[in-house]
């Protein structure tokens, strides 16, 4: 990914992550990281359809890409809040 793209994509993740932590304000319920995978699964079924006319049969495919991509993003941050909590 190039860096302008790089960029846009963090600035957008942004906007998620502070609506998520306003939303976390006025709920305790911990129920706002579960709504946000919700919604990250249905707009990421959504972005499959229009990858592919044959879903059915793709569909083992496109669970596997966004699988890998979810499972890489999460090493990547959580690997950084190791890095943070050992600094403390």
């Amino acid at each position: 990914m190039d860096r302008d793209k790089e960029k846009a994509m963090y600035d957008i993740a942004d906007k998620f992550i502070n609506l998520a932590n306003e939303i976390s304000k006025t709920d305790s319920s911990g129920g706002v990281g579960v709504a946000l995978r919700f919604a990250a699964a249905r707009y990421s079924a959504f972005e499959a359809s229009m990858r592919t006319k044959t879903l059915a049969e793709d569909k083992n495919k496109e669970v596997q890409l966004f699988a890998n991509d979810f499972t890489n993003m999460l090493e990547i941050n959580i690997d950084n809040y190791i890095k943070l909590q050992s600094h403390n």
